[in-house]
């Protein structure tokens, strides 16, 4: 893979410390988003009466939100797991196994974000965007990409760890 030189994290911090932060902050975030979808099949009623005002919410969106959300925080925390102990024990081969799973979540999300606008034309019955009112929908866009290019930069950087072993 050819991917640019990055000699710092945000210009601040070495490769290895850089490495070393992502992978706490991805097992951060990983675990954070698999107990909020614990927690929310647990409590899903008392949730949606809070935060919607009703108790009841399209079925197909709610899987598509939870599924995304579970197959990202699962691959977060797999790849960052990898990180962790490649930063710590300096193996090169588990920090590889991170920069290919961290690519791999990336172009998961990337798919399913061309794949839902464009099933509309195919499965117009099925339709998951045409439920979802535009401000949340672009809300959606930017949260999807700052979340993107976050993490497409932090697999350059580990990337780049991974050269220097």
């Amino acid at each position: 893979m050819d991917m640019p030189e990055v000699n710092k994290l945000f210009g601040i911090f070495p490769l290895k410390y850089g490495s070393y932060l992502i992978s706490l902050f991805g097992l951060g975030s990983g675990g954070v988003g698999i107990a909020g979808i614990i927690l929310y099949g647990i409590a899903e009623n008392i949730i949606m009466a809070i935060f919607c005002g009703h108790t009841s919410i399209d079925e197909g969106i709610k899987k598509t939100v939870l599924m995304s959300i579970g197959l990202t925080s699962l691959l977060m925390l797999v790849a960052n797991a990898l990180l962790f102990l490649g930063v710590t024990f300096t193996i090169p081969g588990c920090v590889n196994s991170a920069v290919r799973v961290m690519l791999a979540m990336c172009v998961l999300i990337m798919l399913g974000a061309i794949i839902l606008p464009v099933s509309c034309f195919f499965l117009s019955s099925m339709c998951l965007v045409k439920k979802i009112s535009s401000v949340v929908m672009v809300l959606v866009v930017l949260t999807v990409t700052i979340f993107l290019e976050l993490w497409l930069y932090f697999m350059v950087v580990a990337w780049n760890f991974e050269q220097t072993l």
